[in-house]
């Protein structure tokens, strides 16, 4: 019964596998330059306001874009969309990917700076917790949460109909 499922499904199967791994590497990238940059900078977790901050942040939401671009563009083209139209040129396919994962870029750029914000107001106790003897701000972890669920939903959506078309819905 699951392999029918998944069958059926093969195609959101291989997205959000490969989406939760695109989601990863972004991270990867984001934290990195997030949490280097707050060290470099000496800033507490609580700061979600400062102007150095924000020059982090956008620096690390930018370059965690760009490797989540092109990460989820050829894994996409190669594994996930394996019947699209090929009669499209990749840079074409390219152009029109990374412009939908532009309109994504700000919806994962405001849902995270602004519910960190707005969890920090909420939830002050989370602003400053250790994990594994690190200081971190869950509310921002959270929000960057929810903000990559939204944003793997929205992208697939537009991948599917707008990039990565089927031969048969071109006609």
């Amino acid at each position: 019964m699951i392999r029918e499922v998944l069958k059926r499904h093969d195609v959101v199967v291989r997205y959000l596998t490969f989406g939760v791994l695109t989601t990863f590497v972004g991270w990867f990238v984001y934290f990195g330059i997030l949490f280097g940059g707050k060290a470099l900078y000496s800033l507490p977790p609580e700061d979600t306001t400062s102007r150095t901050y924000i020059m982090i942040y956008t620096v690390a939401q930018i370059l965690q874009w760009i490797a989540a671009v092109l990460f989820a563009f050829f894994t996409n083209k190669k594994w996930v969309f394996t019947d699209a139209d090929d009669s499209t040129t990749t840079l074409h396919q390219l152009s029109v990917f990374a412009g939908g994962r532009v309109v994504t870029f700000f919806v994962d750029y405001g849902v995270t700076f602004f519910g960190a914000i707005a969890l920090s107001a909420l939830l002050p106790a989370l602003n400053s917790v250790i994990i594994f003897g690190k200081e971190l701000n869950i509310n921002e972890l959270s929000a960057k949460l929810v903000a990559a669920i939204i944003v793997v939903v929205s992208n697939y959506f537009f991948s599917k109909k707008l990039v990565f078309k089927k031969k048969e819905d071109i006609k």
